[in-house]
Parts: structure tokens; C-alpha cells; sequence
């Protein structure tokens, strides 16, 4: 393996200069700087050692981080055994000088110096850039659960995994489903992070010893890791990512401990949200009363099969319009959306201001109800205000689906809305919580 150094520019600048003062290529393994002499292809095609010397050529070598950089060949004047071919491309060599062992030390030393401080910046600046996307990616979250899938798409994106799962303070998140032989893999992965507290790899599925008796891991990817998610030295959760070859653990690494922290604040938040019954700006419920209401109202509804659906409710582009308007008119809009999602409800649905942007309404009606009263909300919307809004819509036809299932499909259906370029309504439903969701 090349030294870090090696392939950076600085080092590819350097060792260029050098070839082209001494007329011969640097080497460092399968790397080279500077032009191959003729020579030089002869004996890699007819030796394994072709750069040791020998009688009439010579070599400079240096050792760089434990790997040997070549220069040369050069030619000396001592008596030769070469072929006439070889002999023939040697008196084009530059012939091997006395200093330059010295020259070439330094010059190499030099190079690799240069080349391991250019490194260094490169990997600070990748892992700033790295953090930057993330944060932009995560900073639009009001809550945990959306910074939760929010992080896992940006994870599976950015570091080409397969899968994602995410548990932290009490919420889970997963990118795809799992067969049962790999949630039986992933037990064993989160049982050995949770008691070492400390990232745990396994390269190969297929045969590491710790999954032995686990049927059909075969056919699951072939690395798993496991970290551990921690805020102030507390483990408050674990990461699980799966891939076909070892991914780029530190730097998951690195996103992940920025994950932990925005989690934490986004928890506390939502605590001391959920101890007020009422949002202050809006005058709409807030959250802990709609998660009181809800429940309420699907243990009702459950036992008459009779359907359920809710709407998720986001203000396009309201961030840009409050930094760049300022929070006072953002505040404006806001109370203006509440004021219009507060006419449109009908007697025995729940309205709230979910948190930030984003607002939520619950009906006991079905899917073309819901959907008709979704396209009502984003058309006044549009007329009396200057933002639009986008819509997620989940109905369950017999109320069998939990709270968090309905709130999180109707997320994904307004995450589509918003990919399908805003100010739109998208619905999903489910006949009942055994059957899968619909993209209607």
C-alpha cells in the first residue's frame, strides 16, 4: 500500500522535479514519477528484482513511512554482464554521480515531509466539508425523528451503504427492512458495541465465527459495524451500517458523533415542548396534546374499524424566507398558515403546530376526505400567503396503525411531495397495519 504522502499532489510536484534534474524516474511500489527509461521495462519484464543492483547500474533507495522509493537506474562504470539489448539501453542511462545519494535522501525526505503536512490539511478540509453537508443536510430538522431518517439518507448517500439502522434516545430509524438472519447479525453487532462501548467490525458475514448458527447469513452483506453513539461519554445509542466492503468507518464516525449532539438538543427540545399544551404563536395545539389526542382518537376508531388519516404540513422554503425577511414576517407566516389549517378543520379533527414549519392535522375520515381537504389547505395557502406548502397524507382504512406508523408515512408522503418539486399533495394509505403502505 502506498504511504498517505505519496499520493498526495505535493509529492507528485516534487518527485517529478527531482526526476527531471537527475534524468530518472522516482518509483514508490506501482507509482511513478517521471518517465520509465527503456532499460528499465526490459528488466521488469525479464526479473522479479528488477531494481536491485547490479554490476554497471545503480540504484538510490530510500525508505518512506516503510515503504522503498527507487530512483534510477543509473549508470556506473564497473564491468557488466547485460546482453547486447540490455547494454544497448544502458549507455542511455545518466550516469550515477557520487553525491547523489545525499541529493536524493534529502530531496526524498524532503518530498515526503511536504507531502504528509499536505495530508493532513487535505483530511481537515474533507472532514470539514464532510461535517458542513451534514449539518446543512440535518439543520432544517425540528425534531428527532426527522433528524434520525434525515442522517441515515445522508449516510446511505454519502458513503454508498446498503443499510442504516440509527437507535437513540428511544428512537429507532432504518433504511431498509431486514431479513430475520440479519436482524439476528445485527443483535449480535449492537450486544458487543453496547459492552465495549466502541466500534465493532465484522469484514466478512458470510464466515466470521461470532454469527456462527445463524441461518442464512449468506445472502446478507458481506461487512457490518456497529458504533457507539455517545454524548458526554453516556452511550445513548448505536449506529448499524451494512456494506459489500469496509466503508470509510472514521469518517461515519466523525457524522455520527455530530448526530448525537444535534439528537440531544432536538430531545431536550421536544421535552420542554411536550410540557405546554398549547403553541404560544400559532394557538393551534402542540405536540403533546396532539399525541394525547391521537391515541385517543385511534383506540376509538380502532375498535369501530373505522378509518383515520393524517396530514403533515410543511411551509416551502421558509427558512430562506426567514433569513433573508427576518423572524418577524416568518412569525407572520406562520400565524397565517395556523389561522387558514385552523378554519379548514372539521369538527372532530385535531389540528397542531407540529414544531418549526411544520404543522399536522388528524381526521377521522378516509383517504379521498383527507386528500380533498389537503388540496383545500395548500390552494388557500397559495392565495393568501407568500409561501406555499407541501402535503404528506396517511390514511389507514380500519385505524389498525400505530401513531408513530401514521406520522411517519405521512412524513415520507410530504419528504415525496417536497422531491416532486413542492407545493403538492401526496397520499399514501394501508387497508390495515398488516398489509403494506399504497402510493395512491
Amino acid at each position: 500500500m502506498l504511504p498517505a504522502c505519496v499520493k498526495t499532489e505535493v509529492w507528485r510536484e516534487l518527485a517529478e522535479s527531482l526526476s527531471a534534474k537527475l534524468k530518472a524516474p522516482v518509483i514508490c511500489g506501482p507509482a511513478v514519477f517521471g518517465k520509465l527509461s527503456f532499460f528499465q521495462e526490459l528488466r521488469n519484464r525479464r526479473t522479479d528484482d528488477s531494481y536491485a543492483d547490479v554490476p554497471g547500474i545503480k540504484y538510490a533507495v530510500v525508505d518512506v513511512d516503510g515503504c522503498k522509493v527507487f530512483v534510477g537506474p543509473f549508470r556506473t562504470d564497473e564491468a557488466h554482464s547485460f546482453d547486447e539489448e540490455l547494454a544497448d539501453s544502458r549507455h542511455k542511462l545518466p550516469a550515477w554521480k557520487e553525491y547523489y545519494p545525499e541529493l536524493i535522501e534529502t530531496s526524498i525526505k524532503g518530498a515526503a515531509t511536504a507531502g504528509r503536512s499536505a495530508f493532513i490539511v487535505n483530511e481537515s478540509l474533507n472532514r470539514a466539508k464532510l461535517l458542513l453537508e451534514f449539518s446543512q443536510a440535518v439543520g432544517h430538522s425540528q425534531d428527532a425523528d426527522h433528524a434520525l431518517y434525515t442522517a441515515i439518507e445522508f449516510l446511505a448517500r454519502r458513503f454508498k451503504l446498503n443499510n442504516v439502522f440509527i437507535s437513540a434516545f428511544g428512537k429507532h430509524a432504518r433504511h431498509f427492512d431486514l431479513p430475520e438472519a440479519g436482524r439476528a447479525v445485527e443483535q449480535r453487532i449492537v450486544a458487543q458495541v453496547k459492552g465495549n462501548k466502541s466500534i465493532f467490525t465484522i469484514h466478512d458475514v458470510q464466515s466470521d465465527f461470532l454469527l456462527e448458527g445463524i441461518k442464512g447469513r449468506e445472502s446478507l452483506h458481506k461487512c457490518v459495524v456497529g458504533f457507539p453513539l455517545t454524548v458526554n461519554r453516556e452511550l445513548v445509542g448505536y449506529a448499524v451500517v451494512y456494506a459489500e466492503y469496509v466503508p470509510a468507518v472514521d469518517s461515519i464516525a466523525e457524522v455520527l458523533y455530530e448526530l448525537s449532539g444535534v439528537l440531544s438538543r432536538l430531545s431536550h427540545y421536544e421535552k420542554v415542548q411536550e410540557s405546554a399544551v398549547t403553541d404560544a404563536l400559532t394557538g393551534l395545539s402542540n405536540r403533546a396534546e396532539l399525541v394525547k389526542r391521537v391515541d385517543e382518537m385511534i383506540s376509538m376508531l380502532s375498535k369501530q374499524n373505522l378509518p383515520i388519516s393524517v396530514m403533515m404540513i410543511d411551509v416551502d422554503n421558509f427558512k430562506n424566507f426567514n433569513d433573508t425577511k427576518g423572524h418577524p414576517e416568518g412569525d407572520r407566516i406562520l400565524r397565517a398558515v395556523g389561522e387558514i389549517i385552523k378554519s379548514l378543520t372539521p369538527e372532530g379533527g385535531i389540528c397542531c403546530r407540529y414544531g418549526g414549519e411544520e404543522f399536522m392535522i388528524v381526521l377521522p375520515v378516509a383517504q379521498r376526505i383527507a386528500k380533498d381537504l389537503a388540496e383545500q389547505v395548500r390552494v388557500d395557502v397559495e392565495k393568501n400567503c407568500t409561501l406555499t406548502v407541501s402535503i404528506g397524507v396517511m390514511s389507514c382504512m380500519n385505524s389498525s396503525a400505530s401513531r408513530d406508523t401514521l406520522i411517519r408515512e405521512a412524513d415520507r408522503a410530504l419528504y415525496r411531495a417536497k422531491h416532486l418539486g413542492k407545493n403538492k399533495v401526496v397520499a399514501f394509505f394501508m387497508l390495515d397495519k398488516t398489509l403494506g403502505v399504497i402510493d395512491a
